[in-house]
């Protein structure tokens, strides 16, 4: 979403001043949130520090966790390079997200929050995706069918799981709840769509096919050759194949990205189990030759786009919110390697295709099957997950997944490397004879700073944070109350943020410490259309004792946003420019005419 026009001016100003004007350190957070408890230690403002966590799953020969390690069982390797480990804490996320909805209380009226007692299920968090956009239709009810399953008999008592779904865009269908009957409902609610994109991507159903008359005609004109014309169509049909394929890659890649800030301020490791065919972790073109003997060769290809950085990229954002990705391949037990459901010997008429266009099919079904697995295999291991493939219990595969990760190891070192932007690999290395331990493979070492890029990649997925229905986010805490005001033709509705300091950064400044935060507002009407906003972005440079005061009180702002009387859905949001972190929250908001 945008900056409006007034909202902009104010940003300009207040960077130019760079001062404190709009923090209403008179409002203070004891009076209408919840006061902090007893033992519970008061937040402080992240300064600049880098450490590097990783989670370790340890486990012995037969599966069971390896309990009772400390640094000295661990060698962690960065580049090669061995690093001092600072940190080793042994978690288990079901105590924890038990210890931390025991926090939970009542909120004032017309205070939200995004706060993770708020937001924390009551056991370990378990994301399930299913991938309607890179999964074709038969296969989508296949899964389908198998998740009921998994509900029907595996689901734990407890344990609490969220239901997404992927088209064109993320949709959540559920949000985390142990309830068999909405999870079931949400799974019922997830009806198989063809995907056009896949549907684009299947070049050789659209191509006619050549005779062996056609192919040794021995005629090459142009206008005439059978194999010349084919082999253009080929190119053309190719060429718009990777376009969508490349559109593929992106819708899913935001996709995990907004997982990621959904769930980033929950505290522990959670598990993603994404249901799907996946995508290929390249595309090519195939290069034909005009002569009738090469007219069909399969292995002649011309290399298009690797998306192994892109995708790495959005793994590393992923482990950094301390998700894992359980990748459960949607295809189930693939005979022959031949792809799915809707695999056969027939060609596309409907005809029985034998010979040495049958075996041209198996081996460019091969093909493409492996390599949409091998992207499932990379998301799973760079995020210490596991894949699953090539299994009919699909059921199975997710109860596996839900269980894996119940317990483990949290690793954190400061990287002697400096912010280069550059991708990093990690190498956990346990030392304990029969032990295995899965973790992350890497991480981006972000540059500080505001270049386009980074401004650019922000905004979008702050863009996508405010839309109507989109995931909450909760990589920024922040309390806000909304203050109705009396009934009128257009009301300034106030709305007051109080921001957790431990989910936002400072920066030293000379002096002081620097701050970058964005607050945003947007109120949506019944048509789903935003009916008001107001975005502002400020940059204070705090003074010691300004400094001492947010971090023990919070950082409070004051927004305004202009409304006719209505009903809306008012969403609000928080970024953290330095961290690129976003927190978000709903609250519905009724506004009376005058009579």
């Amino acid at each position: 979403m945008k900056c409006s026009k007034a909202g902009w001016q104010s940003i300009r100003m207040l960077v130019a001043a760079i001062s404190l004007a709009g923090l209403t350190f008179g409002l203070g957070p004891a009076g209408w949130t919840q006061e902090q408890k007893p033992g519970v230690p008061s937040p402080a403002i992240r300064v600049s520090v880098r450490l590097v966590l990783a989670d370790a799953v340890v486990t012995d020969k037969d599966g069971k966790v390896v309990t009772g390690l400390g640094a000295q069982d661990f060698t962690v390797l960065e580049d090669g390079k061995p690093q001092k480990v600072t940190t080793v804490l042994f978690e288990q996320p079901a105590q924890m997200a038990r210890a931390l909805s025991s926090r939970r209380a009542n909120l004032p009226p017309n205070v939200i929050t995004n706060r993770p007692e708020y937001r924390m299920p009551s056991s370990a968090p378990v994301i399930l995706l299913l991938d309607a956009l890179n999964t074709v239709v038969q296969d989508q009810a296949h899964a389908r069918m198998e998740m009921l399953k998994y509900l029907d008999k595996q689901l734990q008592p407890g344990q609490q799981v969220a239901v997404y779904t992927l088209v064109r865009s993320l949709r959540m269908l559920q949000d985390f709840t142990d309830d068999p009957a909405l999870l079931k409902a949400a799974v019922q609610g997830f009806n198989p769509s063809v995907s056009m994109e896949l549907q684009i991507a299947d070049v050789n159903k659209r191509l006619p096919r050549l005779s062996g008359a056609e192919a040794d005609s021995g005629v090459r004109h142009p206008a005439t050759d059978p194999g010349q014309y084919i082999a253009r169509m080929q190119e053309f049909y190719e060429d718009q194949a990777n376009l969508a394929t490349d559109e593929r890659v992106g819708i899913t890649l935001t996709a995990f990205r907004e997982i990621a800030q959904a769930v980033a301020g929950l505290p522990g490791r959670k598990s993603l189990v994404w249901v799907s065919g996946a995508f290929p972790i390249a595309t090519y073109t195939r290069v034909i030759q005009y002569s009738a003997d090469a007219i069909n060769d399969p292995n002649s290809k011309r290399f298009n786009e690797l998306y192994e950085d892109r995708l790495r990229q959005a793994d590393s954002i992923l482990t950094d919110a301390q998700v894992a990705v359980y990748a459960v391949d949607a295809r189930g037990l693939v005979g022959q390697l031949l792809g799915g459901a809707e695999s056969s010997g027939l060609s596309a008429a409907g005809t029985l295709v034998t010979g040495a266009e049958y075996g041209q099919n198996v081996q460019l079904a091969s093909g493409s099957l492996q390599d949409s697995q091998a992207t499932m295999k990379q998301v799973a291991t760079d995020t210490g997950g596991k894949v699953f493939i090539n299994q009919n219990d699909l059921d199975h595969s997710v109860a596996l997944s839900v269980q894996d990760g119940a317990s483990y190891y949290l690793l954190g070192y400061s990287p002697e490397t400096k912010a280069d932007g550059k991708f990093h690999k990690i190498e956990v290395k346990v030392n304990r004879p029969g032990a295995t331990v899965r973790a992350r493979r890497g991480y981006f070492a972000i540059v500080p700073g505001d270049d386009a890029k980074a401004v650019k990649l922000r905004d979008a997925a702050v863009g996508m944070a405010m839309q109507y229905g989109s995931p909450g986010a909760t990589g920024v805490t922040f309390d806000a109350r909304v203050t109705p005001p009396a009934p009128a033709a257009k009301m300034k509705v106030g709305i007051d943020f109080i921001v957790d300091p431990s989910t936002i950064s400072a920066r030293d400044d000379g002096g002081g410490k620097n701050l970058a935060v964005e607050f945003h507002a947007a109120a949506y009407g019944a048509n789903r259309k935003v009916a008001g906003q107001k975005d502002v972005a400020i940059k204070p440079t705090l003074k010691p004792a300004d400094f001492t005061r947010i971090q023990q009180q919070g950082l409070p702002y004051h927004v305004d946003v202009e409304l006719p009387p209505g009903r809306y859905l008012l969403r609000l949001g928080v970024v953290d420019q330095h961290s690129g972190y976003i927190g978000t929250a709903d609250m519905p908001l009724v506004l009376e005419g005058p009579k």
